[in-house]
């Protein structure tokens, strides 16, 4: 299980004997609760250090799915994944310029079908590759803001995705927490070898039962 180095607060819960925080984290997006040290003071979208040499951090509980969201939080997760896909464009930009014709992703953003994908990689291959998200704005005419791509993705494999009950969720950015309570990222690496990859995720605990994968 991969772990967040630093988180943005969601909402904050004082108490006579603690306090607690609801998190975003800045590298996977997992959601999950916090317990704080007693003398810290933080508020909402701070962004604080995690892990067990954090000074704002107690104890890190459990994680969660976006349906433990209240609206509030569920408002304050929306702008969180905004501020964090802008503070690492570099990161984002980079899944662009990842990309193949030959395994390519690009589809799995709004409004990008495989054909349309394919004129980006077309146009990458002539011209570079891409520098920013106003870089791939400006040299792809159908795509009006990449960043705004990469939010709403983000924010759809939060709350939509670990919903769907056809094939293997593809999971591009994120480590969420299906209803089933099971932790589900998606392993590229397994993608056309099913053998490898049900041997995978048995021993990560990810399979209801042998031979079937969870929905």
């Amino acid at each position: 299980m991969k772990n967040e180095n630093f988180g943005l607060v969601l909402s904050t819960k004082e108490s006579d004997d603690k306090k607690t925080a609801r998190i975003i984290g800045t590298d996977f997006f997992i959601l999950m609760d916090l317990d704080l040290n007693d003398d810290v003071d933080v508020k909402v979208q701070d962004k604080i250090p995690l892990g067990k040499d954090s000074v704002f951090v107690k104890q890190e509980r459990a994680h969660l799915s976006y349906d433990d969201l209240s609206k509030d939080q569920e408002f304050e997760t929306e702008k969180a994944v905004y501020s964090i896909v802008t503070a690492n464009e570099l990161k984002y930009v980079k899944f662009f310029n990842e990309q193949s014709k030959q395994a390519s992703k690009l589809h799995f953003l709004d409004g990008i079908s495989r054909k349309l994908g394919s004129k980006i990689l077309t146009e990458k291959e002539l011209n570079g590759d891409f520098e920013s998200f106003e870089d791939i704005d400006n040299r792809i005419s159908f795509i009006e803001s990449s960043k705004e791509l990469i939010v709403k993705r983000v924010l759809y494999e939060l709350s939509e995705l670990p919903k769907e009950k056809k094939g293997r969720p593809s999971y591009l950015f994120t480590i969420v927490k299906r209803s089933n309570k099971k932790e589900v990222q998606e392993y590229d690496e397994f993608v056309t070898d099913d053998s490898r990859f049900i041997e995978m995720i048995k021993e990560k605990g990810l399979l209801e039962k042998e031979g079937k994968r969870i929905r």
